[in-house]
């Protein structure tokens, strides 16, 4: 990168910084994440292997694969995995409206880490949540953010979760699910549907990063330990 290049980003973070108070701490979650060693890709692993002890068969989607970390490292055969994403990573090359427009599979383990725009993870969660088998169990990456910047609609600054943690309030409203969220990797939801399930719609487009922090104090909040007895794995 040229000197004037690096010139210019310095210029941008600082404006940044300066503006959403990144170095204020009475803006910044301390957020203490769960130190038993464990991420996403486990606690996603541990719902596979729960369904294939139940059923001898798992189907698996993910949306927003980008460079395969977490998609490649699901154990199921490439038959089994369905990943979405219209640039980089997944076995899909569209959007996720495009494919949820012409798909009719179920599903049983679903990953959503796609656009983190609230209108559109919305859309993908209750996409999702249409598609899922009984007894099966969506994760939702990035609920959240540590302080304002990192939600900022564009994305402003490299670690970045976006307005999804709007989806999570909507989840925590809906009716006849079961949600929590686990804090480890900025924030992994983890939903389980009960029949007759209805996603809760509300107006939060404009709702601010203070309302998240209001918000917040109402997730149900577990650490990796409590998510695999939600998940009920069985070693």
């Amino acid at each position: 990168m040229g000197i004037k290049k690096k010139i210019k980003r310095y210029l941008h973070n600082y404006k940044i910084n300066k503006k959403y108070g990144k170095f204020q701490s009475n803006k910044i979650i301390k957020t203490e994440w769960n130190k038993f060693f464990i991420n996403r890709i486990a606690l996603i692993n541990a719902a596979v292997s729960n369904i294939l002890k139940k059923n001898n068969e798992c189907n698996y989607m993910e949306i927003g694969c980008d460079d395969n970390f977490v998609f490649n490292s699901i154990i199921l055969p490439e038959k089994n995995k369905i990943g979405i994403d219209p640039k980089n990573g997944g076995n899909y090359k569209m959007t996720s409206d495009k494919f949820f427009e012409k798909n009719k599979k179920k599903f049983d383990v679903i990953f959503i880490d796609g656009l983190h725009h609230y209108d559109q993870c919305q859309k993908d969660c209750i996409n999702s949540m249409k598609l899922l088998n009984p007894g099966g169990i969506i994760f939702l990456h990035d609920l959240l953010p540590r302080c304002e910047i990192e939600q900022v609609i564009p994305q402003s600054y490299s670690t970045w979760s976006g307005d999804v943690w709007k989806v999570a309030v909507e989840l925590s409203h809906s009716t006849n699910v079961d949600f929590k969220i686990c804090n480890i990797d900025h924030g992994l939801g983890i939903l389980k549907l009960k029949n007759d399930f209805e996603y809760k719609k509300l107006d939060l487009k404009n709702a601010t990063f203070d309302e998240y922090l209001s918000f917040k104090k109402d997730f149900n909040i577990i650490n990796s330990e409590d998510a695999l007895d939600f998940i009920e794995f069985e070693n």
